[in-house]
């Protein structure tokens, strides 16, 4: 998908989501939705350095909610973080 002419590309993993993009600030990153652990994490990288994963969200997410509530987030996040300052 594409957020804001930013490509967004989103993957089923073992147990969720997850949604990849080259951030335009230098760093690579990445929304994951593990069902089984039930948060949203965010993880940013600097190739080839490893990933620095955090909680996106504070509310847990589990089996709860679906697919279309998260991509809301992501574009939210994707929007907000990648915006050119006025």
């Amino acid at each position: 998908m594409e957020i804001d002419g930013i490509e967004v590309l989103e993957s089923t993993e073992d147990h969720g989501y997850s949604w990849r993009w080259d951030d335009p600030r230098g760093f690579e990153s990445e929304i994951l939705w593990d069902r089984q652990i039930g948060y949203l994490t965010l993880g940013t990288r600097v190739p080839p350095g490893g990933w620095t994963h955090s909680t996106l969200d504070s509310d847990r997410w589990g089996h709860a909610r679906t697919v279309y509530e998260a991509r809301d987030v992501v574009e939210r996040y994707v929007t907000r973080t990648t915006a050119k300052p006025d």
